[in-house]
């Protein structure tokens, strides 16, 4: 994961809550928004209420599509890898993890799929306590073989984690802003409809350019990037949150006088493989020497990548949704290559005593 902005405690302490007029998947997204206005949370409005912040007992977390799964395990409306799974053989019998109700008479908690999806479909970011932390890594650390010789499938640690969790009834409060990861989703999950919007905002600056045409063009998800630079428009909106100098020179315009100048994702979840136009980033082949003094950056041409999103933009042969799914692979490798660029250049800073 590479970060854009910092992963914080506080979640709905001194946050206005905004309803957002979107249609199709995102249509059932609200923003937190700040004191200062600004967007810093989006979240699915069927979620609970979103708790002041993280402390002991109240855990926050990236809203994923792996969804509570595992609580229909056993029963016929279970998905096929988990028709046969046998819950009791990780949590134990008497475990809130359990999706058996309990027998009359009974006090015993248990986990129905509706309630594992609204509080433990999480993956990272994971946000808790130091103690819940110190509770919840023995249990995930033991369920993970269990689920595993089940499951022997990807994704078995992150059904561990979110069992562990059940198991000690540690809720966590999902948003789907802390990242952005696989561009073809249509999810509400993700935080993709920040960067659909990011690609047909129009700013000020783009107006006296002219480098739009009626606010739409996808080109903008890399346009001044460099090698070791990011997007202007990225560059604008991190300003604009006050966070950090993610670009190596001064002369960035700023959103000044813009009322809505759109959000960014906490982080870059790239556990997908990116490419478009001769670009490609995939975390397993990274190359082992990457960090180190003689480490050569990643080649980046952000020309080409622009002059192919603008190809895509014309193609009347593509769908709306393929058109996304590219503009958003453009957008990860816009980022994700700068900021490994960006790393180099402070390994070799701090590392190796030289630029």
């Amino acid at each position: 994961m590479m970060a854009l902005r910092p992963i914080l405690p506080g979640l709905g302490e001194g946050m206005t809550l905004t309803s957002v007029s979107r249609e199709g998947h995102y249509r059932d997204l609200l923003e937190y928004k700040d004191e200062n206005g600004k967007v810093l949370l989006m979240r699915q409005k069927k979620l609970p209420p979103l708790p002041a912040r993280v402390t002991k007992g109240v855990a926050a977390g990236q809203h994923f599509g792996l969804g509570g799964f595992w609580a229909s395990s056993g029963m016929k409306n279970a998905r096929p890898s988990f028709r046969h799974f046998n819950l009791t053989a990780v949590c134990g019998v008497d475990s809130p993890c359990s999706n058996v109700p309990p027998s009359k008479g009974s006090d015993r908690a248990y986990t129905t799929r509706e309630f594992a999806d609204k509080n433990y479909a999480v993956g990272p970011v994971y946000i808790a306590s130091a103690q819940d932390w110190m509770d919840l890594l023995p249990r995930w650390h033991d369920f993970m073989p269990r689920v595993h010789e089940q499951y022997p499938q990807l994704l078995a640690e992150m059904y561990a984690f979110t069992m562990a969790a059940a198991d000690m009834q540690l809720k966590f409060a999902l948003s789907s802003s802390y990242m952005v990861s696989d561009p073809s989703t249509m999810s509400s999950t993700e935080a993709w409809v920040w960067i659909d919007e990011y690609a047909t905002r129009v700013t000020p600056q783009d107006d006296q350019s002219k480098q739009h045409t009626n606010g739409k063009t996808l080109r903008s998800v890399c346009d001044g990037a460099t090698s070791n630079s990011l997007p202007t428009k990225t560059l604008h909106l991190l300003e604009n949150y006050g966070y950090g100098k993610y670009h190596d020179n001064s002369d960035v315009l700023s959103f000044a006088g813009v009322s809505n100048p759109g959000a960014l994702p906490t982080v870059l979840h790239y556990c997908q493989n990116y490419n478009l136009a001769d670009h490609k980033f995939a975390k397993r082949k990274m190359h082992h020497e990457f960090f180190r003094c003689n480490g050569e950056p990643l080649k980046f041409d952000v020309e080409i990548l622009m002059k192919e999103l603008d190809t895509i933009e014309k193609d009347g042969g593509l769908s709306e949704n393929s058109k996304k799914s590219r503009m958003r692979t453009g957008f990860m490798l816009c980022h994700l290559i700068p900021l490994m660029n960006m790393a180099l250049a402070d390994y070799k800073l701090d590392v190796c005593g030289k630029q």
